[in-house]
């Protein structure tokens, strides 16, 4: 860190902090100059919820062939903190979908009729053809709205441990129906809400994004994809073999990088959340792990 120190005649002097406080001659005329003390650092904000959230560094490793997606979170020697559980429902979730599909018929059926008989009657062409689109297009968006309204909430739990005894955050989906985006609300264990995260498809199309957004509608920070060209690529190519790695950023309102989620070069997936950029918690941990939780299971990465 440097000083600045600026002389009555106008030489403007860029010190090391070890002479803050001290007084020096002007190189130019010869004057005193004062050095100031450099500015207090801004405190460090005291991290809410569990002492288990009061770290920079989580490791989140995946636990594989398991019905339910299960992560036990490390800190930065491998020693496990917490327990996260997001549950599949695959059972449900197939009822689910053979209940759109029953519907999506049903309505194939109801408006294949309607189009015989106003085509029998040689009513307006214009209609014809709307009944026909319907019938198509529109079987397949009830097959998606149905099977979304039929399927189970995924909520994510956070627990101490393994033994799932003690809750210490939620992460409660909002809607089933989800067709623009998704949403889920934050939670410490007494169900207060401590964040809402927002996920907006159309804003997706060339670069992942993740919306964090205080209770009362704050927007907190923004996850996002690390390159824009590496974006596009993924698009096109997936993973490529896991060469062509997701891995996001964590901005705050301004733009600037608080935080890193990354997903380390391994056989199984490890996932690295890294905020000691983010020295002073301006965000609250809870959060940036929740949204990290969801960069992986609700991207399917």
């Amino acid at each position: 860190m440097s000083i600045n120190a600026v002389c009555a005649c106008g030489a403007a002097y860029n010190l090391k902090d070890e002479y803050a406080g001290t007084t020096l001659a002007c190189a130019k005329c010869g004057a005193p100059v004062a050095v100031p003390q450099p500015p207090p650092p801004p405190p460090v904000r005291p991290q809410a919820g569990d002492p288990a959230f009061a770290r920079d560094l989580f490791l989140l490793n995946q636990q594989h062939l398991a019905i339910r997606e299960k992560y036990t979170v490390a800190d930065e020697e491998g020693a496990p903190v917490l327990y996260v559980e997001r549950p599949r429902y695959i059972l449900l979730n197939v009822l689910a979908i053979l209940g759109g599909l029953f519907a999506g018929g049903v309505n194939l059926i109801i408006f294949g009729v309607l189009y015989g008989l106003v085509q029998m009657s040689a009513l307006d062409q214009v209609l014809l053809t709307l009944l026909a689109l319907w019938q198509k297009l529109g079987s397949l968006f009830v097959v998606v709205v149905v099977s979304m309204a039929l399927s189970k909430k995924r909520h994510v739990t956070v627990y101490r441990d393994e033994s799932r005894g003690e809750v210490l955050l939620s992460i409660l989906q909002e809607y089933k129906v989800q067709l623009l985006g998704s949403s889920f609300t934050v939670t410490d264990p007494q169900g207060v809400p401590v964040g809402r995260l927002v996920k907006k498809y159309l804003h997706n199309i060339f670069r992942k994004r993740w919306y964090c957004f205080a209770p009362g509608g704050e927007l907190l920070f923004t996850a996002r994809e690390d390159s824009v060209i590496l974006s596009i690529l993924r698009r096109f190519l997936g993973s490529f073999f896991g060469l062509l790695r997701t891995n996001f950023l964590i901005c705050g309102p301004l733009g600037n990088v608080l935080g890193e989620f990354n997903r380390r070069m391994t056989l199984l997936d490890r996932y690295v959340l890294d905020m000691t950029q983010d020295p002073t918690r301006q965000i609250d941990r809870r959060l940036a792990l929740a949204v990290g939780v969801m960069l992986d299971t609700g991207e399917k990465r």
